[in-house]
């Protein structure tokens, strides 16, 4: 693997561990521990929805690269 590789890995992991940082932040805040949430209020039309699709691919992004650690 040349250095440019190596650099993009480098590169997406700092990323990658930077979104999971901010998602462990956001759902430890304490706005969404306290606060409870009914499913009216989840399904606003601010909210962003999402598929199983979605989920099952980030899915496999997360196990594509714990797999390359």
């Amino acid at each position: 693997m040349n250095h440019m590789q190596k650099e993009l890995r480098r590169a997406a992991a700092r990323a990658f561990m930077e979104s999971l940082e901010q998602l462990e932040t956001r759902l430890s805040s304490e706005d969404v521990l306290n606060a409870p949430v009914s499913r009216t209020e989840m399904a606003t039309p601010d909210a962003p929805q999402f598929t199983v699709g979605d989920f099952e691919a980030a899915m496999a992004d997360i196990d594509q690269h714990t797999r390359r650690l």
